[in-house]
């Protein structure tokens, strides 16, 4: 556990550093969690280096009617704790076929 008063020593103060870089990202692209989703609630994605770190719910959608209050943020539960399963390794990668039926496929 050394490392951990390195990083927690207020003299050095390098947690700032850890802090500062969690949040720094190199694009911001708009997306949807299409996988059984009824919503397609629109998401800002913050990527840093080609992974996902960050996903936050987008809040510029235009109003339904001037009577109604703003229906915002859209997004669900499900969708905020989609990007774990980008990198999952249950994640299904290749459709599933089977062996009869793959001949016909191919």
């Amino acid at each position: 556990m050394g490392w951990v008063k390195e990083i927690i020593d207020p003299q050095a103060r390098r947690w700032e550093e850890l802090y500062r870089n969690r949040w720094q990202h190199d694009k911001v692209v708009r997306s949807t969690h299409g996988v059984n989703c009824t919503g397609g609630c629109s998401w800002n994605v913050y990527v840093k280096d080609g992974i996902v770190t960050w996903e936050m719910q987008a809040t510029d959608y235009p109003p339904l009617d001037a009577s109604l209050p703003p229906y915002e943020p859209r997004g669900c539960q499900r969708g905020i704790g989609f990007s774990w399963y980008i990198y999952s390794p249950i994640r299904v990668k290749y459709p599933y076929a089977r062996g009869i039926l793959i001949d016909l496929w191919r």
